[in-house]
């Protein structure tokens, strides 16, 4: 019976925190959304730079209705990042599993931080090979955009909430072997 209401209180709780996340995003985040579209093409951009490719960034609009930006490849337009692409929902869904699951308060605010800054990373190399995919298959670039980097990023921000249930939250100190 205690395990049903730790995963109950686990439900409501994710359930409070995505729907906070939602209204806070649409009607308050807007300049941080449009700061970090801006920031992943910028340092995808660079990434490529380092590879050698002559790359240049853009940015339009100014509103999340209108933002994106756009990296060229010596000079050819091949990949388009909008707010849906810069990874801030995973984030925010990384540290809502992060929160409502039971573990010290320093160990999260030590986690979270890091977490973040690896789907931050993932996501610059994910936009990166999006880049070169598209100059080189770009035929292949729809299809790799949909299932084969969203898995692999979704596959990530599980592998960092595993992490942290089974190595930091402390779980066994939240459940007792007659519960499990």
């Amino acid at each position: 019976m205690r395990a049903q209401k730790r995963l109950l209180r686990f439900l409501l709780y994710t359930t409070g925190l995505y729907l906070s996340w939602f209204f806070i995003r649409e009607f308050w985040l807007s300049s941080i959304d449009l700061w970090l579209t801006y920031r992943i093409a910028d340092a995808s951009a660079w990434l490529l730079s380092v590879f050698g490719y002559h790359t240049y960034t853009y940015h339009v609009g100014h509103s999340v209705e209108t933002m994106g930006s756009m990296i060229q490849i010596n000079g050819l337009d091949v990949v388009s990042i909008g707010p849906p692409c810069n990874g801030m929902t995973l984030m925010a869904l990384f540290t809502g599993f992060v929160v409502a699951f039971p573990g010290p308060v320093l160990k999260k605010l030590i986690f979270i931080p890091l977490g973040l800054l690896a789907i931050n990373l993932l996501n610059m190399v994910r936009v990166t090979a999006l880049a070169l995919n598209s100059l080189y298959y770009y035929q292949t670039l729809d299809f790799n955009h949909k299932y084969t980097f969203t898995v692999i990023v979704y596959a990530a921000v599980f592998a960092l909430w595993m992490l942290w249930v089974k190595k930091f939250s402390n779980l066994n100190n939240y459940v007792s072997p007659s519960t499990v």
